[in-house]
């Protein structure tokens, strides 16, 4: 048998390492610290919203959700003082449900 080793180096979810290894396969992987993690979830929510991107598959899009989550509760953010600061900030900028793309601005002061 050729022994096949792929490098990820990439945040996974809790359970992959015990995922491979029940399949009859190794791996190896290590607890990142508190500022690795922070770089690591910022890596893995880009990661997750191009593959969103390209499937448009709503398990994709639950990824990014997951991924949110765990940076709230990392940054020690309040899950409904980020819903105000979202009520708060559609209130004064709106929302992106219009759909409006801003082509230029000319700053020429009249």
């Amino acid at each position: 048998m050729i022994p096949l080793k792929r490098s990820y180096n990439k945040l996974v979810r809790d359970k992959i390492p015990q995922l491979i290894k029940d399949s009859g396969r190794s791996c190896t992987s290590r607890i990142l610290s508190e500022k690795e993690y922070f770089d690591a979830l910022l890596d893995k929510i880009v990661e997750e919203i191009e593959e969103y991107r390209i499937s448009s598959n709503e398990e994709e899009l639950s990824d990014v959700y997951e991924v949110l989550d765990c940076l709230v509760e990392l940054k020690e953010y309040e899950p409904l003082h980020l819903d105000y600061l979202q009520l708060i900030r559609r209130e004064q900028r709106g929302s992106f449900k219009d759909r409006v793309l801003l082509l230029e601005v000319d700053d020429t002061i009249k």
